[in-house]
């Protein structure tokens, strides 16, 4: 077997465990399945590993949660007609797209996962949203770092492919 099969096992096989274990546990522990799930999608969606990927996840995923809470204030200080939120979310989508230009929120997906988050939540419970959000982010480096052990114990050394 490669090496390349044999991190994608070992990560899979931990990706699994933690996430059925978070799936059936968020919910008693007060935090949101979906949306730690949804962090967790955006840290393997960045195509960064470890700490990287972890704090581009984080920071991605909090700015989106900024700017749906700016879209949704915008929209009531401008009445709360579909007009109002029509404009509200057109300027803060603009500013969106233009963040990807910068490096640590060049992630703009991340942005957007935070942002629709916010507008699932019921009532709009941010700082419920936020530490879900972070709990998923936790969870994503844990299913990779771990995968990287899984792979570290078990791959094949040199010495053993030589002699084999």
């Amino acid at each position: 077997m490669d090496n390349k099969l044999i991190y994608t096992l070992g990560t899979a096989a931990v990706t699994g465990i933690l996430c059925g274990l978070w799936g059936g546990y968020a919910g008693a522990i007060g935090l949101v399945a979906w949306a730690g799930f949804a962090s967790t999608t955006a840290y393997f969606a960045t195509g960064m590993r470890y700490l990287s990927g972890f704090f581009m996840t984080i920071i991605t995923t909090m700015f989106g949660v900024a700017f749906a809470w700016l879209m949704l204030q915008g929209a009531a200080v401008l009445g709360g007609s579909n007009a109002a939120y029509a404009l509200a979310v057109g300027i803060f989508v603009t500013c969106i797209v233009l963040m990807g230009q910068i490096k640590w929120t060049g992630y703009v997906p991340g942005i957007f996962v935070g942002t629709y988050s916010l507008f699932a939540m019921p009532d709009n419970n941010v700082p419920l949203l936020v530490l879900s959000l972070l709990a998923g982010a936790i969870l994503g480096l844990a299913c990779d770092w771990l995968g990287k052990a899984l792979f570290a114990k078990y791959a094949p050394t040199v010495s053993e492919k030589a002699t084999a």
